[in-house]
C-alpha cells in the first residue's frame, strides 16, 4: 500500500476543495508514492507526536490541524512548525492534514459530533457556495427535549470532558441545538439569530464574542477546541481501518493544552 491510497480514501470523504481559504489541508510533506504499513492519527502535530511516531516506526502522520498553516521564512528549529518539519524530513515521515474540509464534509467531524450529542434532523448552518449538498460550516438540529442542566452533563459525558464554560442563562428545556466545533467564528452570529437554537456548542470563545451571544440570548457552551475535536482521532481511525483492515493505525489522543485547578 502507498500513501496515495490513504489520501484518496480521506479525500473521497473530505475533498480538499471544501477547506476554508486560510487553511492548509492536504499532503504537507512526503512522497505520495511511498509505501506505508503503519500510520499515526492525531489532533495536533508537535515534536512529541513526531518522536512517538518515529519510535513506533510510522511512515505517515495524519493530523486534523495542519503541521504548517502558513508560509515559512526559515527552516531553523526555533518554532513548533519548523521543528516538526525538520523531524519529518530527517526521518522520512510523511505529514498529511484533513482540517476544515473534514469539518465541513457531509458525514464529517461536525456531523459526527452532532450524532454523539444525539442531534437529529441535522442541517448545515453555513452552506458553501457551489459545494455539494450537506457540506458547509456548522450544523443545527433537534434533540429529545432535555433540561438545560442535564444537557450540560450530556455534553460533558459525550465528549469525555470534566469542565466546560457557558454563557447566558441555562434554559429550562433544550430541544434545538447548534454545533460549531473548534474555534467559534463571530461571522455566524446573524445566522444563529435566524436559527434560534436553545443552545450552541462551540470552542475557543472570546470574551467580546461571548458578550454578543449573551446579548442575543443564545445560551452557549464552550466545550473547548480540544474537547470538540478530539473525536477526530477515533473517527479517522474508523474510516481508514474500515477500508484497510491490514494497515496498522496508532491513535495519539494527547491532552488538552489547558489545565484546570
Amino acid at each position: 500500500m502507498i500513501i496515495k491510497d490513504i489520501i484518496k480514501l480521506i479525500e473521497e470523504k473530505a475533498p480538499v476543495s471544501l477547506q476554508e481559504s486560510y487553511d492548509n489541508s492536504g499532503l504537507i510533506f512526503g512522497n505520495p508514492n511511498s509505501d506505508v504499513s503503519k500510520l499515526l492519527i492525531c489532533l495536533d502535530v508537535d515534536t512529541r507526536v513526531m518522536s512517538y511516531a518515529i519510535e513506533q516506526g510510522c511512515q505517515l502522520v495524519v493530523s486534523h490541524h495542519p503541521a504548517i498553516f502558513s508560509g515559512l521564512k526559515n527552516f531553523s528549529d526555533n518554532s513548533r512548525e519548523t521543528a516538526v518539519l525538520i523531524k519529518a524530513i530527517k526521518n522520512d515521515v510523511a505529514l498529511y492534514s484533513s482540517h476544515t474540509n473534514f469539518d465541513s464534509a457531509n458525514g464529517g467531524l461536525t456531523d459526527l459530533l452532532c450524532k454523539r450529542l444525539g442531534v437529529q434532523k441535522i442541517k448545515v448552518m453555513i452552506q458553501q457556495l457551489s459545494a455539494t449538498e450537506g457540506t458547509g460550516a456548522g450544523r443545527y438540529g433537534d434533540i429529545k427535549a432535555i433540561s438545560g442542566e442535564n444537557f450540560i452533563e450530556l455534553v460533558k459525558s459525550s465528549l469525555s470532558i470534566d469542565v466546560i464554560r457557558f454563557v447566558g442563562q441555562i434554559p429550562e428545556i433544550i430541544s434545538k441545538v447548534a454545533v460549531y466545533n473548534g474555534s467559534y467564528d463571530r461571522s455566524i452570529l446573524e445566522t444563529l439569530g435566524q436559527i434560534g437554537p436553545d443552545a450552541l456548542i462551540t470552542g475557543d470563545l472570546k470574551y467580546h464574542d461571548a458578550q454578543d451571544l449573551k446579548e442575543k440570548g443564545i445560551f452557549t457552551i464552550d466545550a473547548g477546541h480540544y474537547g470538540t475535536e478530539i473525536i477526530f482521532v477515533e473517527e479517522m481511525t474508523k474510516l481508514i481501518k474500515n477500508r484497510f483492515s491490514d494497515l496498522e493505525v496508532i491513535q495519539y489522543r494527547g491532552h488538552d493544552v489547558f489545565s484546570y485547578i
